[in-house]
């Protein structure tokens, strides 16, 4: 009978998978906006992809086991027109039988003594290393990580008894007791105890995923071959990117973090189910949840942590069980009724900053562009509304001029740039769109009402994505804000969509989502920022202006053009910006600039740190390289520490809330503390002052 079950519980999976395979690729060739021929470049585009995704550091294939994956390279076009999963599965079953005998190997590894002192290297450049031949290479492999994993923490704890002396220093001389520090031959055993906890722990997780979990890897092989952006939600990445895009959860409000297998209280959510239980603290752990008073409890110890927070999540005003162990060993049970959990790092904030001059401005951060997808009436939040209430907040505190932070920002709702930039030019275009038939589309923001009429920055780094690129160049196009940041943003200038796999289905979702690029956008002056992104008007280079992170970068990138202009008419109110003067102004100031200057070394250092492809395994030596560059680093650490000379106070509203909210105080005086260090909200602060100067 377990055989029996056993068997159809496969064939039951081979069929779903089979089902999201044909429903993929028909949503592929139907919706994309630039479909592939699956021709047989494409199954070798696919057949790399796949196989950098999934052993990304040679870590666990043979040479052997590569050799004949490679025999499918021209067959993953037919695998997908046949809906034939055969070659995933020998793949990930020869993957757990690779993890299982590196973990062996790891395990011997330890049995045996650790030399630190052989002249050997450690490749950290996995592009440069092959496959293992045979089991010795694998093993030796683990050998050589094992010792470099040991010299970091070695190093590590080096730095941190360097600190623990000069604590006994202070302490003699205040007449203290006195701390002991650990000797070498301590600090290498503790070093070699932890990495090999952490390993144990690495491997136990790893052999917790399911099989169906790594079938994302191969289907995403596929779409992402398409386009970069076009991605599988399995039904589980399905609901977390709902809940990332309208930054709500349903819950106990609580954060959770693997300790050891135990999913662990991190934080709490104040005013949250769990924190009104009074009941439960950070540090807790959960052994068992239980579905309603009357379900039976289940043991999620040991359970991968995604699976454990599938359980306790929930319907709203549903009931769930906890069993917690606290920390003093005592377990009870904690009943929590769920409820909407808004996570507030997703939400537009705000603070009003005021320079050395007395002069007062306001500045929003947007972390995303979220979105109330289920409608207004679940009492969800659009950032339009939300950014148009902080805006009349900040007013009321006098404030003469206004920065929108987007840097970091990846992007979200299309619906809500178009909001969001009605609210400083009125109602117009925004942004142009391209289907996949050549049919151009102008998308129009219909607000009415001007919330702000006054001076504005934008700020962007290499990080602001899609609709902030919308956002940016929308304001650079009518002319009414000065953009401030790198030399140009991430470069993404396509729209995606999400096609729900089961939505001619019945039943429950078991086939997930496609998010499908069915679009590309262009500024109303007709250009694209496809691989392009948005040109500052104010060029302050970043440490990541010299790393290799942009759209441009992707092998699978969709190309730049351009389209002709739409009608617009640039802003007509006051003030009307100079833009010659404010770029010379600004150049004056930064001329010279030893903050730009280190920025630059810094950058510089980093691509030369890249080049690196090994390091040496011999004690001696790897001290003396980390030493350099942890000096180096202390050294463009404390050249580009910056004084904004600013003070950055919380919008009235809020200070009310910092009473009850202590959380929600910390975080926000740590924001604080970031910008009064932020040189380029500084230069922003002074674009500010010049335009309502001039």
């Amino acid at each position: 009978m377990s055989l029996l079950a056993f068997c159809f519980n496969a064939s039951s999976q081979d069929d779903n998978e089979k089902e999201i395979f044909k429903r993929v690729r028909e949503t592929l060739l139907y919706a994309s906006y630039s479909p592939k021929n699956l021709n047989e470049q494409y199954s070798k585009d696919v057949y790399k992809k796949y196989m950098e995704d999934l052993d990304p550091f040679k870590r666990y294939f043979l040479k052997s086991d590569i050799n004949e994956f490679k025999k499918h390279e021209g067959k993953m076009s037919d695998m997908l027109i046949n809906e034939d999963v055969s070659f995933y599965h020998l793949t990930i079953d020869r993957l757990y039988k690779r993890i299982s005998e590196s973990e062996k190997y790891v395990n011997e590894i330890f049995k045996e003594p650790l030399s630190l002192n052989e002249d050997e290297y450690f490749l950290t450049d996995d592009k440069k290393r092959d496959f293992p031949a045979n089991e010795k290479e694998a093993k030796d492999y683990w050998r050589k990580y094992i010792k470099y994993r040991v010299l970091q923490e070695i190093f590590n704890a080096q730095k941190q008894k360097d600190s623990v002396n000069d604590s006994i220093k202070i302490s003699k001389l205040e007449n203290k007791e006195k701390t002991k520090p650990q000797t070498k031959e301590e600090i290498e055993a503790d070093a070699i105890k932890k990495v090999k906890e952490n390993l144990g722990e690495y491997f136990r997780q790893v052999k917790l995923r399911k099989k169906s979990d790594l079938f994302s890897i191969f289907i995403n092989a596929y779409t992402e071959v398409f386009d970069v952006h076009t991605t599988y939600f399995s039904p589980k990445d399905k609901d977390n990117f709902n809940s990332s895009m309208s930054g709500k959860i349903i819950g106990i409000g609580a954060t959770l973090q693997d300790i050891k297998g135990y999913p662990t209280i991190k934080e709490l959510v104040i005013g949250g189910p769990a924190w009104k239980s009074k009941e439960i603290e950070a540090g807790d752990k959960i052994i068992k949840v239980q579905q309603g008073k009357k379900g039976e409890p289940v043991s999620v110890v040991g359970m991968l942590l995604d699976d454990a927070i599938r359980l306790i999540r929930g319907e709203e005003k549903s009931t769930v069980v906890l069993t917690i162990e606290k920390k003093d060993g005592s377990t009870k049970n904690v009943t929590l009724v769920r409820e909407e959990i808004e996570i507030q790092e997703t939400f537009v904030r705000s603070a009003v900053i005021t320079d050395e001059k007395g002069n007062k401005f306001g500045i929003l951060y947007l972390p995303e562009f979220y979105v109330n997808l289920e409608g207004n009436s679940k009492g969800g939040r659009d950032c339009s509304d939300d950014i148009k209430r902080e805006i009349n907040e900040l007013k009321k505190q006098g404030i003469t001029g206004l920065i929108m932070d987007v840097r970091n920002n990846g992007g979200g709702s299309l619906s809500e740039v178009l909001d969001i930039t009605g609210l400083f030019v009125g109602s117009g275009p925004v942004v142009q769109v391209k289907d996949s038939n050549g049919k151009i589309k102008v998308l129009e923001t219909k607000e009415k009402e001007i919330v702000w009429d006054g001076p504005l920055v934008v700020m962007t780094n290499e990080l602001s994505a899609s609709a902030s690129e919308i956002l940016a160049g929308a304001l650079q196009d009518y002319k009414r804000a000065v953009i401030v940041g790198p030399e140009q943003t991430y470069g993404k200038g396509t729209v995606q969509t999400i096609y729900p796999l089961d939505r001619f289905s019945m039943g429950d979702d078991k086939y997930g989502a496609l998010k499908v690029t069915i679009q590309k956008f262009y500024r109303i002056n007709g250009s694209s920022t496809q691989l392009r992104g948005v040109n500052s008007d104010i060029v302050i280079p970043d440490i990541l202006t010299y790393s290799d992170i942009f759209e441009k970068s992707q092998k699978f990138a969709l190309p730049w053009d351009q389209i002709s202009t739409t009608q617009y008419t640039t802003w007509q109110g006051t003030p009307k910006i100079d833009y010659t003067y404010i770029k010379e102004k600004s150049k004056e100031r930064l001329k010279g600039s030893s903050y730009i200057s280190s920025i630059e070394a810094i950058g510089n250092w980093t691509k030369e740190l890249d080049k690196i492809d090994k390091i040496s395994l011999s004690y001696d030596k790897f001290m003396d390289e980390m030493e350099k560059r942890s000096q180096q680093g202390k050294k463009y650490e404390k050249d580009i520490t910056f004084d904004a000379k600013i003070k950055v106070e919380a919008p009235s509203y809020e200070l009310v809330k910092f009473k009850q909210d202590t959380v929600l105080k910390a975080k926000r005086e740590d924001w604080y503390k970031g910008m009064k260090k932020d040189f380029n909200l500084r230069e922003s602060i002074n674009v500010l002052n010049d335009i309502i100067k001039k």
